[in-house]
């Protein structure tokens, strides 16, 4: 019997899209195909040359000292669900259920169910949704969409609790869960490691289990929901590889170790590793802190006067990073008065009008709209379960996003949009 291990499914789906890469078949089929094909092409092509090893030694020391060949080998990067193809457009509107702001959702059409009583029309079925954070923009827009999905269906019922960042509570919470018999849960783990018991306990008690976004360390987990942190950071290395030859770059990372941080930071490098005239100036980590990005921006300003890039692997850092530089008056400070290029994650509506006013330069978007796939993978789950319908994968990939610019333009292949063209922005509007 085939014994099922994450790091064999992961292996399984990488090996695809370098398999693809490396037989030179990606570049026309995948423009077909959509963006999400496209960059796993990327991703894989530039993964490939930066195990042949990298010519920038600044940029070379830093990836081995933190150890990013391991957890870029072990994230998982492949196709999507059933064949799907996204493209710009696409999604459901609606004003989100706990945010009241209007939402543009663009993977509602991603593993469907159609409106209206599921499975069993003379079942309720009960399904526990936590997560934490419902005073944190990304993290609201992540239940808006969970608790929109359930509301689609009047025989479901959902319980929404925030965990407030506890993990123990976030474990207590799915346990009553599991003393309730609920039907299936969802979770947003905020840490690995400490999600996977709890897990596994509602897993042996029967009952499906679904993450999105972040993942815990259960191997029992019935589906796993995953975004598209490689390419986030490949598309910021994408980028400056296409506007600038050289320069001088400071780093505001997440926390070392966060899946966020190792990926994004880790595929960034290998996009440039093989570009000689970059130079790491800086690193920090910021820990998604706006107030920490500043301060660490604002002293990488006073120790170095010849700084061309701030790289960002949030949102919050590319403000943090942007306010210092606005306010040490630096913004045209590079080499030969040049802009300094700021490079950002996640696609919140004051990081686009930051764009579109020619501030920042560019944004991979890394949407939170996505808990609405997990609330379908997990009603799919139950299916299965009831012998009503066939389980959904284990691995379900978010479609990759295209970076945003200022501008239109096509970056290898990448064809980017622009603020006004992106409906996906989350969080409140901004004048």
């Amino acid at each position: 019997m085939l014994k099922f291990t994450r790091r064999a499914a992961i292996g399984g789906v990488m090996s695809v899209a370098v398999f693809a890469a490396t037989q030179g078949c990606l570049t026309a089929q995948a423009h077909a195909e959509g963006v999400h094909d496209v960059l796993n092409g990327l991703i894989a092509s530039y993964s490939e040359h930066a195990k042949e090893g990298m010519s920038n030694k600044s940029v070379s020391e830093l990836f081995e000292k933190d150890g990013f060949r391991d957890y870029l080998d072990a994230y998982p990067v492949g196709g999507l669900a059933d064949g799907f193809v996204w493209k710009p457009g696409m999604g459901a509107t609606f004003t989100g259920p706990y945010s009241k702001l209007e939402i543009k959702a663009p993977f509602t059409d991603y593993i469907p169910l159609p409106e209206g009583p599921v499975l069993d029309p003379k079942k309720t079925y009960k399904i526990g949704f936590v997560f934490h954070g419902f005073n944190h923009p990304w993290l609201i827009s992540l239940a808006d969409t969970a608790a929109w999905e359930a509301a689609r269906h009047p025989n479901v019922e959902i319980e929404v609790i925030d965990a407030e960042f506890d993990d123990n509570k976030m474990g207590q919470v799915i346990d009553t869960w599991v003393a309730k018999k609920y039907d299936g849960i969802v979770l947003w783990p905020s840490r690995e490691a400490p999600m996977g018991p709890p897990v596994d306990r509602a897993i042996d008690a029967g009952i499906p289990v679904v993450s999105v976004d972040r993942r815990t360390s259960s191997e029992k987990i019935s589906s796993e929901v995953l975004g598209n942190f490689y390419a986030n950071g490949l598309q910021e290395g994408l980028y400056l590889k296409e506007v600038l030859k050289a320069g001088n770059i400071v780093l505001n990372r997440k926390d070392l170790g966060s899946t966020a941080d190792s990926i994004r930071t880790g595929a960034f490098l290998e996009v440039i590793g093989n570009v000689d005239g970059f130079s790491i100036q800086g690193n920090y980590h910021t820990n998604s802190q706006r107030t920490l990005a500043f301060q660490s921006t604002a002293d990488a300003l006073q120790a170095f006067n010849d700084i061309s890039v701030s790289f960002n692997t949030g949102g919050e850092e590319a403000m943090g990073a942007l306010d210092a530089i606005r306010e040490a008056k630096r913004l045209n400070s590079a080499p030969d008065g040049k802009k300094i290029i700021i490079l950002a994650n996640d696609d919140a509506k004051e990081v686009l009008k930051e764009i579109a006013d020619g501030n920042i330069d560019m944004v991979s978007p890394y949407t939170p709209l996505i808990g609405d796939i997990g609330i379908r993978a997990v009603i799919k789950h139950i299916g299965a379960k009831e012998g009503l319908n066939e389980a959904p994968p284990k691995l379900i990939m978010t479609p990759n996003l295209p970076m945003i610019t200022k501008t239109k333009m096509v970056i290898e292949g990448v064809e980017t949009m622009t603020p006004d063209e992106w409906p996906y922005a989350y969080g409140p509007a901004v004048n």
